[in-house]
């Protein structure tokens, strides 16, 4: 373990200094600026590809799988597990975000997935280059990117509602 430790570049350890940091402040709940709101969903989305592209490329298939694991997983979330307690106000164009783990646990899982194939790599693990390994690693980023997908599409309900509210169609 020392021995990658010591041969991972000091911008990854600050990297994930960062993105712990980031999700530790999604535990708190706090209001935030609607534009804010989205740049977590779209950031996780895009480290998410940029993981299967940097590990596979931009093949149909691990990109296909990426998609079906966003698609699949942001509909269910979204469906099946709406955040209730999200608050948007269009006076001040901003959200009440409760706080929750969630994210934290999400963001770690896409950085430990992206570090755990650079290690297998650089140690020249076998099965890295096997079709089945760039599936699952494919589909698993996939599946991180729809929780935030999920997110951003009840960010979306959430002021669709609230428009509705404050216009409401004459009967």
């Amino acid at each position: 373990m020392s021995q990658i430790l010591t041969h991972t570049p000091p911008w990854v350890f600050a990297l994930f200094a960062g993105l712990l940091a980031f999700g530790l402040l999604q535990t708190r709940s706090r209001n935030v600026n609607r534009t804010m709101a989205y740049l977590l969903p779209a950031g996780m989305v895009a480290l998410s590809l940029s993981g299967v592209q940097s590990s596979f490329g931009l093949a149909p298939v691990p990109v296909a799988l990426w998609a079906t694991g966003l698609i699949v997983v942001a509909f269910a979330g979204y469906k099946l597990f709406p955040n209730t307690r999200l608050i948007f106000d269009p006076a001040t164009n901003s959200f009440f975000i409760p706080g929750s783990w969630y994210p934290l646990a999400v963001i770690m899982a896409i950085f430990l997935t992206k570090y755990a194939f650079a290690v297998m790599t650089a140690m020249k693990f076998g099965a890295v280059n096997s079709p089945a390994f760039a599936m699952a690693f494919s589909l698993a980023y996939g599946c991180f990117s729809g929780y935030f997908a999920a997110r951003a599409a009840n960010l979306v309900a959430q002021t669709k509602a609230s428009g509705a509210a404050l216009n409401p169609t004459p009967v």
